[in-house]
């Protein structure tokens, strides 16, 4: 079938755990003490400058009135799953929609160029994600999409770990979840297969009765 519908891709995400927020003190009215969690990386501004990282526990971040000298930024240190969709077309001219699974972490060693560098993390990583889909699955047919899911799996990956690494981030895991086809090809899929095993039943049966 043919289609004229402009290629888009579709981030299907839920909470954004990678967002920044902006923390406050423990003791009202100063932001002088704050409690650091365990999974969360705290940066120290001073007059809106980046000071320093604050350690998980009690920690004294210095002198502050009524929070105008010092305030908090904070970052989960948790891993992030970003579910990517991106639609293509392949080689014979299907629409399919792929779907990625990214699992990302903020870099231990780099938290300040996480924190700093990027607005919106999964919005870069969604553009790469595209970008790798409609490079790849372009220059193959469904089935050869299909059989080399892996393969873009691997793609992804390595361009994602080479990218944002710049930006502080870390890739564990990129993953090529589902293929799925626009649903006339589905249709089509399933009625092909339905009339081959309706033809072999009737070819079994001709030779039972022989």
């Amino acid at each position: 079938p043919k289609a004229t519908a402009t290629e888009a891709s579709q981030p299907s995400r839920t909470k954004p755990e990678m967002a920044q927020q902006v923390e406050r003190g423990c003791l009202p009215c100063t932001n002088c003490c704050v409690t650091v969690p365990q999974d969360k990386y705290f940066a120290v501004e001073q007059f809106g400058k980046f000071s320093t990282m604050l350690p998980p526990g009690l920690a004294f971040a210095g002198i502050d009135c009524c929070g105008c000298c010092i305030t908090f930024r904070s970052i989960t240190s948790r891993v992030d799953q970003l579910m990517v969709r991106v639609s293509t077309k392949t080689k014979d001219n299907v629409f399919v929609t792929a779907q990625v699974a990214v699992q990302q972490s903020v870099k231990a060693e780099s938290v300040v160029d996480a924190m700093y560098k990027l607005s919106n993390v999964h919005a870069q990583i969604d553009s790469y994600v595209s970008d790798v889909v409609r490079s790849s699955v372009p220059s193959m047919t469904l089935d050869e999409a299909f059989e080399k899911k892996d393969d873009i799996s691997n793609a992804v990956q390595q361009k994602l770990t080479a990218e944002m690494a710049s930006y502080g981030f870390q890739i564990h895991k990129a993953l090529v979840t589902e293929l799925v086809p626009n649903q006339e090809v589905v249709h089509s899929m399933n009625e092909i297969n339905k009339q081959k095993r309706l033809r072999d039943a009737a070819i079994m049966a001709a030779e039972a009765e022989k």
